[in-house]
């Protein structure tokens, strides 16, 4: 999306919503007008997602001028030739997978796509366990991107650096997408991406949507890092911790978990 790539797209994958909205209103530098009148599937559609407009997101982005910005939580097969391609810029955001299957849990018990999960925590865990999740196994998922971490169209975004140190991800941002933000405006981006104001605002929290059965669990429920503690046993932390030990500190990923 920078100097001469007029025609880049920029991929999110996985991206949660926090960074869906950082990742628009930096593509925007910092006008937040649409923020508040414009649902967040539409302003950055889900790729392979149909929305209320019946339209996938791909069919929604299919006229729109470029550069514009997607979301997709798909493998990284599918983009191959985008990703080597150095066209198109893609932003993976990653959480620690223990926080992440606990958000994930309470997703599934609100969200009527997915039949509102009447289980307990320990039988979601047995789903996790036998890899029957939607867009399948965490470690899985993020072994098959994280190859391309270090290629220069691509940027890796961890959510606990949103909450510990949210300028410098903004600038990261920023500087990945040829924008170039004063400090008032990384200011005014970082006021209104407080979990409190995301909450507040139903362009953002999915408060407009009948997909989502809000008296079961709120879509931006907790945000915080470490709330695994409050679900896993030590057996079930182990277990977790294995996989990320194999699998992510290999790729030179470190993540943190409180």
């Amino acid at each position: 999306m920078t100097g001469g790539q007029s025609n880049s797209v920029c991929y999110l994958f996985r991206g949660t919503t926090w960074l869906q909205e950082l990742i628009w209103l930096v593509h925007k530098n910092g006008d937040k007008s649409e923020a508040y009148s414009v649902p967040i599937h539409k302003r950055v559609p889900y790729l392979e997602f149909k929305c209320d407009t019946f339209q996938t997101g791909l069919e929604m982005v299919q006229n729109r001028p470029r550069p514009y910005l997607m979301k997709t939580h798909l493998r990284s097969e599918t983009f191959r030739a985008q990703i080597e391609s150095g066209k198109v810029k893609i932003v993976i955001t990653i959480r620690n997978p223990k926080d992440t299957l606990v958000s994930l849990y309470h997703f599934y018990r609100m969200y009527r796509g997915l039949g509102n999960f009447k289980g307990s925590w320990d039988d979601f865990f047995e789903l996790y366990k036998t890899k029957h999740l939607t867009y399948g196994d965490y470690f899985q998922w993020y072994s098959s991107w994280l190859q391309y971490k270090d290629k220069p169209n691509v940027l890796l975004v961890k959510y606990e650096d949103m909450h510990r140190r949210m300028n410098d991800v903004i600038r990261d941002v920023s500087n990945f997408l040829g924008r170039n933000l004063s400090q008032n405006v990384i200011d005014d981006i970082i006021n209104h991406l407080t979990f409190d104001s995301m909450r507040r605002n139903p362009m953002v929290n999915q408060g407009l949507s009948k997909n989502f059965d809000m008296n079961i669990s709120p879509f931006m429920r907790n945000g915080k890092i470490g709330d695994w503690k409050n679900y896993f046993s030590k057996e079930q932390s182990e277990l977790v911790q294995k996989s990320y030990k194999d699998v992510l500190e290999p790729l030179g990923v470190t993540l943190d978990f409180e």
